[in-house]
C-alpha cells in the first residue's frame, strides 16, 4: 500500500490489516482521543501557548478592571490565575505521561502482546482525558475569564452579581499571572519538542520495517 502509484494510503486499513496488535487496538477502540501521541502533544502543547496569552490579555485590560487587580497585572495574583495553574499543571504531567507511554511502545517494539497494547492503551485514554479533556477545559475557562475583563467594569461587575464572587480577587496564592504565563510557554516548548522527537522516533522505526506511516 505504498509507492507513488498506489494512491492515498488507508491508514485504518493499513493498521487493521498490517499493524501491530497495539495499532489494531487503538483504531478499533471508541473514545474521543484515538489520534496519535505526537498530534495529542501537539494539541497539549498549544492549550499550553493558549495558556501563556493570559499575560499579553490581561495586561491590555481597559484601565479601571487593572486597578480591580490592586497591583500590576504581571506580578498580580488573581484567583482565576489560579486555575490556569491548575490547568497548565494537568495538562503538561499528561503530556509526560503520554510521551512515557510512547516511549513504552517503543521499547515494547516486537514483543507487543495483546495485553500490553490493552493496558497502553487505557493509560493513554487516561492522560488524554485529563490533559485535553480537565485541563483543556481550566485553560478554556482562564482564558474567558480573561476576556471577561475586556468588557470593562460594567461586565465584570455583572458578572460579581450573577457569580457572587470576582475572578480578578486576590487568591492569596503566592504566585503571579507572569510566572504562570512564562511556565506555561516553557511547557509548550517542551510538549511540542517531545512531540516532534516521538514523531521522528516512530518514522523512523516505521522506515526500518518498510511499513506505511500510520503515527502521526
Amino acid at each position: 500500500m505504498s509507492g507513488a502509484d498506489d494512491g492515498p494510503v488507508d491508514h485504518v486499513a493499513e493498521a487493521l490489516l498490517n499493524g501491530s496488535a497495539y495499532e489494531r487496538l487503538r483504531f478499533r477502540r471508541q473514545g474521543f482521543f484515538r489520534q496519535p501521541i505526537p498530534q495529542k502533544l501537539r494539541a497539549q502543547s498549544g492549550l499550553l501557548f493558549a495558556l501563556a496569552a493570559v499575560l499579553p490579555l490581561m495586561a491590555a485590560f481597559p484601565g479601571d478592571v487593572r486597578e480591580a487587580l490592586g497591583s500590576q497585572v504581571p506580578t498580580a495574583s488573581p484567583k482565576v490565575i489560579v486555575l490556569g495553574l491548575i490547568g497548565g499543571v494537568v495538562v503538561f504531567v499528561c503530556g509526560l505521561g503520554l510521551a512515557t507511554l510512547a516511549a513504552a511502545r517503543l521499547r515494547l517494539d516486537g514483543e507487543m502482546t495483546e495485553e500490553r497494547a490493552h493496558t497502553l492503551l487505557s493509560l493513554e485514554e487516561v492522560a488524554s482525558l485529563l490533559g485535553l479533556g480537565t485541563g483543556g477545559i481550566a485553560i478554556v475557562f482562564t482564558l474567558g475569564y480573561a476576556l471577561l475583563g475586556h468588557g470593562g467594569m460594567r461586565a465584570v461587575e455583572t458578572y460579581i452579581r450573577l457569580a457572587g464572587k470576582s475572578p480578578y480577587a486576590a487568591s492569596g496564592v503566592n504566585v503571579t499571572v507572569a510566572e504562570v504565563a512564562t511556565s506555561a510557554f516553557v511547557g509548550g516548548v517542551a510538549l511540542y519538542v517531545l512531540a516532534q522527537a516521538i514523531h521522528l522516533q516512530f518514522r523512523l522505526r516505521l522506515d526500518a520495517t518498510g511499513a506505511d506511516p500510520i503515527e502521526g
